[in-house]
């Protein structure tokens, strides 16, 4: 069995941010816009923000500035995977000083309604 670790692939299986420096300063000083950005971007889907529906799994900044997103997607079949990092990049990137943005999608973990912010799943009923 080997040791290796699980290779990225294109498909975005075992995809993570482990390769991007976190600057804590520039972090401190960005994450909150960043935070208030992601919530203004929604799931055609779902009447929710990605950042509530529980897609964001993490988000680093650079000490360039630079924004990196890990997500995923509700379904590996969701119609608007080619829009939603777009519109996060888009969004992110209108913050004064925020020099450019990435994002990565993964299927791992799987996206679930228990990723859902509490006070959202209580207004949906779930």
């Amino acid at each position: 069995m080997s040791t290796e670790e699980p290779k990225k692939t294109s498909a975005g299986l075992n995809l993570n941010l482990d390769d991007v420096q976190d600057h804590e300063e520039t972090r401190l000083q960005y994450i909150e816009a960043v935070k208030e950005k992601l919530k203004t971007v929604y799931d055609p889907e779902l009447p929710i923000d990605i950042y509530q529906l529980g897609l964001i799994y993490d988000v680093r900044v650079t000490e360039d500035k630079v924004v990196h997103v890990l997500m995923t997607l509700t379904s590996a079949f969701c119609p608007a995977a080619d829009q939603i990092p777009l519109d996060i990049i888009g969004q992110v990137t209108a913050i004064e000083g925020i020099t450019n943005c990435q994002v990565k999608i993964t299927m791992q973990p799987q996206w679930g309604k228990e990723m859902i912010e509490p006070s959202m799943r209580s207004l949906m009923n779930l």
